[in-house]
């Protein structure tokens, strides 16, 4: 239920070439979103990538902090995304995208992430 394993993440360099090339984007301070729909082979229904830049976080301690957060955020959050998205039947992969120059505490990014994703599930109704 609240697993984020290997084959949740996205991680096939051509479907992140088309995510960046076609796909439509939601910004949330600090965060980008940046999302399309795919036609996953695998039985799942969202796939993620979470980029956090080494031009804004220099320290890869910073940026493996930030990392460490915002997927443990997202895990705990994506269960409301899953079950949108089957009973949508669609598939779809997403990069969540860190634009802050400083680290962020854990409250503040889980926050932005739950605004995230709800703002994600008004645009797919749409």
């Amino acid at each position: 239920m609240f697993h984020f394993n290997k084959k949740q993440k996205l991680c096939s360099e051509n479907a992140i070439e088309r995510l960046f090339e076609n796909g439509q984007s939601i910004v949330e301070k600090p965060f980008r979103l940046i999302w399309v729909f795919e036609g996953n082979t695998d039985n799942l229904f969202v796939k993620t990538l979470i980029v956090v830049s080494k031009k804004r976080l220099k320290l890869a301690v910073d940026r493996n902090a930030i990392k460490r957060r915002v997927k443990e955020a997202y895990r705990l959050q994506k269960k409301q995304l899953e079950s949108f998205l089957e009973r949508k039947n669609k598939r779809l992969n997403i990069a969540i995208i860190y634009q802050e120059e400083e680290r962020l505490d854990y409250k503040c990014l889980y926050e932005k992430i739950n605004l995230l994703l709800t703002r994600l599930m008004k645009d797919l109704c749409k």
